[in-house]
């Protein structure tokens, strides 16, 4: 799928500084993910797990995480797909 048609929601800052979005898309459907702070530091170059450095981190890598989005199979129970190091 061409991953253009993919959108992420703006991402919330939740419990331990984790990063939460959805992706959606017409024909795609609609996907939960979350982000770890240590993930967002070291594969997205946060400086620090501050709520201001996560969400800049997340807005620069943001078309990296549509792709990531694209690939990533949603669970058939619906809890958020975590996205780790590996998957960036």
């Amino acid at each position: 799928m061409d991953s253009s048609y993919i959108n992420l929601t703006a991402p919330v800052v939740a419990s331990q500084s984790t990063l939460c979005f959805s992706a959606y898309g017409f024909g795609w459907g609609y996907c939960a993910f979350k982000l770890r702070p240590e993930v967002v530091c070291e594969y997205l170059g946060a400086a620090d797990d501050s709520q201001k450095q996560l969400l800049l981190a997340f807005q620069l890598a943001k078309q990296r995480l549509v792709g990531v989005a694209e690939r990533k199979m949603p669970p058939s129970n619906g809890e958020r797909i975590e996205i780790t190091g590996q998957d960036l």
